[in-house]
């Protein structure tokens, strides 16, 4: 898929697939709300596109995409996501990519982000990425939309001065 697959930043034209892929794949989904406020703030809201020849032209869909909030020095990653059929075969590995390399363009010196203690998957990216757990968050994400349960949050941080 990698080859036509490119990295680009998010429009308020994509948020109809991109809601798509959120409600799919999250327990707790963000609302529409969340990325349009995130699209007129300063955060980097990027998407992964792959694109096709078809008979009326050419076709696109985006499969995973990722929201990072810049504050002074760091950055915070808010959301990553890869639609539920396409994950596994390495989008996770090219967002990381996408984040780090913003990162090193803004001379970010740490990255952080929450990731719930059940999400193994996404635990074992971030420690492929140099990210090391350095605290936990009692509570923090509600289970689903419907339950009124708690799930706690690991926070995971990346030194990027030490790269």
């Amino acid at each position: 898929m990698d080859g036509g697959l490119v990295a680009r930043d998010m429009s308020s034209d994509d948020l109809t697939q991109v809601m798509t892929i959120e409600n799919n794949a999250q327990a707790s989904p963000w609302g529409r709300l969340s990325f349009e406020e995130s699209l007129t703030k300063s955060h980097f809201c990027r998407v992964l596109e792959v694109a096709w020849e078809h008979e009326q032209g050419q076709q696109s869909q985006i499969v995973a995409y990722h929201v990072v909030c810049p504050i002074l020095d760091e950055l915070h990653i808010l959301n990553v996501v890869a639609a539920p059929q396409y994950q596994g075969i390495g989008l996770g590995h090219r967002l990381m990519h996408d984040i780090l390399e913003i990162a090193e363009h803004h001379q970010t010196r740490r990255i952080f982000l929450e990731v719930r203690a059940s999400n193994e998957k996404a635990q074992s990216l971030y420690l492929k990425w140099q990210f090391k757990q350095m605290g936990l968050r009692k509570a923090y994400y509600r289970r689903t939309l419907s339950n009124t349960s708690r799930e706690d949050a690991l926070i995971f941080m990346r030194d990027c001065t030490q790269a």
